[in-house]
């Protein structure tokens, strides 16, 4: 057990980072919550003065919680975040998520803001972004934060059994089966919601990408990746290149993969 939590606070320090690192969470605020296998807890970020934001997550702001938003360790002095009822209502009802993300992208939030439907208007650019939107985007209609139990069953009902949904003029809620699949997908979703406002803005509207052209990536479990070997995994590899060799960026944002 002590060797598997230090491997998924890993991989949440180097998620964290990355999505703060490529805009896709926030200057401050947002989280990553991962499930710990065989048991009803998860990862949390929590702050104490320490974590200021998701560039600097270290291992020791991350704490065990139950599916009651409940510390199951001794956090003494770490404050667990209200935000924890958003992954306990979707750990509850979907079991084979493994991660979810809530962030506040501005892309997704300008979109809402505006009723500026997220749409797959790009092909294999961004195949992942696109696969997500494809079918649409859920909107949360409300921007209050998600703090009980209710209104977290209140968003889910919205989500349903979709990987990601906005909440209005607040940000999103991103799952994935993995780690690596739902950081990447978070990062995606973002880069083509930017692509979508900017089309927004000149009052231009795409042309819809034939079905035909979405073949090879669209496909049943098993039978994906046969234009680009690696896929998710593949991605995510080139993220945690990017944070750890990205120039000029500060000593306190880059990980070292023995350390922890």
């Amino acid at each position: 057990m002590a060797d598997e939590l230090r491997e998924l606070k890993r991989r949440s320090v180097l998620a964290h980072r990355i999505l703060a690192m490529t805009g896709s969470m926030g200057d401050m605020t947002g989280h990553v919550f991962v499930r710990v296998s065989g048991s009803d807890e998860f990862l949390i970020r929590c702050r104490n003065g320490i974590d200021v934001s998701p560039a600097y997550v270290e291992p020791r702001c991350l704490h065990r919680v139950d599916f009651e938003g409940n510390a199951t360790e001794d956090a003494t002095g770490w404050t667990i975040p209200p935000e924890r009822f958003i992954a306990t209502t979707v750990f509850r009802a979907r079991p084979e998520v493994g991660c979810v993300i809530h962030a506040h992208p501005p892309a997704q939030v300008l979109c809402s803001i505006q009723g500026v439907p997220i749409e797959p208007i790009v092909g294999s650019q961004n195949w992942v972004g696109a696969a997500l939107a494809i079918g649409g985007v859920n909107v949360y209609p409300r921007s209050l934060l998600i703090h009980s139990r209710e209104i977290g069953s209140a968003m889910l009902s919205v989500m349903g059994d979709q990987a990601a949904v906005v909440l209005r003029a607040h940000g999103n809620v991103v799952v994935g089966r993995t780690v690596e699949e739902a950081t990447v997908r978070a990062v995606r979703l973002e880069n083509l919601a930017k692509l979508v406002w900017q089309c927004a803005v000149a009052r231009e509207r795409s042309p819809e990408i034939p079905w035909e052209d979405w073949e090879d990536h669209i496909r049943p479990e098993g039978e994906r990746e046969t234009g680009m070997r690696g896929g998710i995994n593949w991605m995510w590899d080139y993220y945690v290149r990017m944070l750890q060799e990205r120039p000029r960026m500060p000593r306190e944002s880059t990980v070292d993969l023995e350390q922890y």
